[in-house]
This record gives structure tokens, C-alpha cells and sequence, in this order.
């Protein structure tokens, strides 16, 4: 039975036509891997946009793995319509709106408001709970600091090193790791001094080098970031810790912990950890 869905967003930078395959199905969301590599991402409406994402709206209670999409099944796309096996199910585009992923930050935005907003929000958060604190996590930790212990140290091949043991590590299709340099290039985005710019092209560099050890899905994440493309739940972060009185940080983070399992969380902590490392007088 053909199945058909108006989408209410999706990025303005999606391809304007494109030929894929089904690639993964959650609850939430299903992606595409066209044939030119690029991944494009159906969400559920009540998740936000973000880099190569279509919006839609699921009837009650029905998820993504229960419209009988299969992984592998073609998948064709216009300016109009994705039609995905043959037609049965069918996205129409005609109405939807097209979404920017843009934020405006002040050029000369001060450390100490940051600071205030920043820490004022999570003081000393530890954004895991005792379930959550397995092996995995607590290796990333470890990792994490030592990452961060040698970019103030200014050892170069340090860095290149920790920063190449967290791409692709953890589980799941969107490894840790990632999760965790996704938020930290973020933070390093949106700063804009000479010393964030500086380790930040180094992360790009490493990263450009290094993608394939990681998932498809992941490694396009981090390839976006690369791009300064960000999922809105990241921007509508920065936003509100740059803006003036940090109203709706807490709000905004509370969105960033509710994606995934754990992606949310340590994309958050990628955040926290990249602006605390440039802002916060240590």
C-alpha cells in the first residue's frame, strides 16, 4: 500500500537530485547513502533540522520501523518528491520549507559572558548517570583529557595522537569519539580567535585523514562539522551561550542530551569541553 507524508523542512543545501539506497532505520529517523556518497538523513518532525535533514510528520504513534522501510531499498530524489521503493512511499517536498543552518553571534562576544552562560549553566556537570558509566564511557573520559591535557601543554604530536584515538571509537553507528569532536569543533567554530581557528584546522586536517576509520554515518557527521554544518539542537546551544544573558541555555542543552542514546550527551560534553578549554580561566 503506497504511503505518502508531507515533509515541513528540509536543508536548503540538500542535493537537488539524487539516487540512493536505504541505509539504517531508527525510531526516529531513517538514512539515505546516495550514490555520490552523501548521506541524507528523514527525521521525525519533533526532532530538529540539521546538515542533508527532511522533516516529517508521523501519524499517532507510529516510528520508522513500523512503515515496513527495509534497508537496501532504492531510493529517488527530486526538488519534489523523494520516492523510496518504487513510489509506495513517497515524501512530497512541495510545501516544505527550507531551513538555513545560520547563527548570528556577536564578532567580539566576550569570554567572560561565555564563561557566565557557559558555566553558570553546567558547574562542574558531569552528564552521565551510573548506568551509563561503562567501560566506554569512562575510557572516552580518559581520552578527553588527555586530549585536552595536550592542547594546553601546545604539544602538537600529542594532539594529532588523541585526536586520531577518539575518531571511530565507542559503538553503535555514531561512535562516541565522534559524537564527542563533532561538539568540539562546533565550539572552536563559533569562537573565531586565532588560537581556536588554529587547533581547529588541525582537527579538520586530521580529520579529512582519518574519516574512514569511523562509520559512514559518522563520518559524514564529522564531515559536516568540518563544513561548519550543525544540527540545530547544536546552534540553538551556541546561541544561547553567546548571547547576552544566556537565556535558554539549560532548555537548549536539555534538547542536545535528548538525541540518541549517548550522542547527545557527548556531543554536549565536546561543547562544554572546547569552550571551557579557550574561555575559562584555568
Amino acid at each position: 500500500m503506497r504511503q505518502t507524508f508531507s515533509a515541513s523542512s528540509f536543508d536548503a543545501n540538500l542535493p537537488s537530485e539524487f539516487v540512493g539506497r536505504v541505509h539504517s532505520i531508527f525510531s526516529k529517523a531513517f538514512n539515505i547513502k546516495t550514490e555520490e556518497d552523501e548521506l541524507i538523513s528523514i527525521v521525525a518532525a519533533e526532532k530538529l533540522n540539521g546538515p542533508n535533514r527532511i522533516l516529517i510528520k508521523l501519524p499517532g504513534d507510529n516510528d520508522f520501523t513500523t512503515l515496513e522501510i527495509k534497508e537496501g531499498t532504492r531510493v529517488v530524489g527530486t526538488t519534489q518528491k523523494i520516492s523510496i521503493d518504487n513510489g509506495n512511499f513517497l515524501i512530497s517536498l512541495r510545501e516544505a520549507k527550507k531551513w538555513s543552518s545560520k547563527v548570528e553571534i556577536e564578532e567580539k562576544t566576550l569570554s567572560s559572558r561565555v564563561r557566565d552562560n557557559l558555566f553558570g549553566s553546567f558547574p562542574q556537570k558531569d552528564f552521565s548517570t551510573k548506568q551509563e558509566r561503562s567501560s566506554i564511557s569512562q575510557e572516552l573520559r580518559i581520552r578527553i583529557q588527555e586530549l585536552i591535557a595536550s592542547i594546553k601543554e601546545r604539544d602538537s604530536a600529542k594532539i594529532s595522537k588523541n585526536i586520531k584515538r577518539l575518531i571511530g571509537f565507542g559503538e553503535g553507528l555514531t561512535p562516541s569519539g565522534d559524537d564527542f569532536l563533532v561538539g568540539l569543533i562546533a565550539s572552536l567554530y563559533f569562537l573565531g580567535n586565532s588560537k581556536s581557528q588554529h587547533l581547529l584546522k588541525k582537527i579538520k586536517r586530521i580529520i579529512n585523514l582519518e574519516k574512514e576509520k569511523t562509520t559512514f554515518l559518522s563520518g559524514k557527521f564529522l564531515e559536516y562539522a568540518c563544513q561548519g554544518r550543525f544540527p540545530e539542537t547544536i546552534l540553538d546551544l551556541i546561541e544561547a551561550i553567546f548571547s547576552e544573558n544566556g537565556e535558554g541555555t539549560e532548555e537548549a542543552a536539555r534538547r542536545c542530551l535528548d538525541f540518541g542514546a549517548t550522542s547527545g550527551r557527548d556531543t554536549l560534553l565536546g561543547v562544554v569541553e572546547g569552550l571551557g578549554l579557550i574561555v575559562q580561566d584555568r
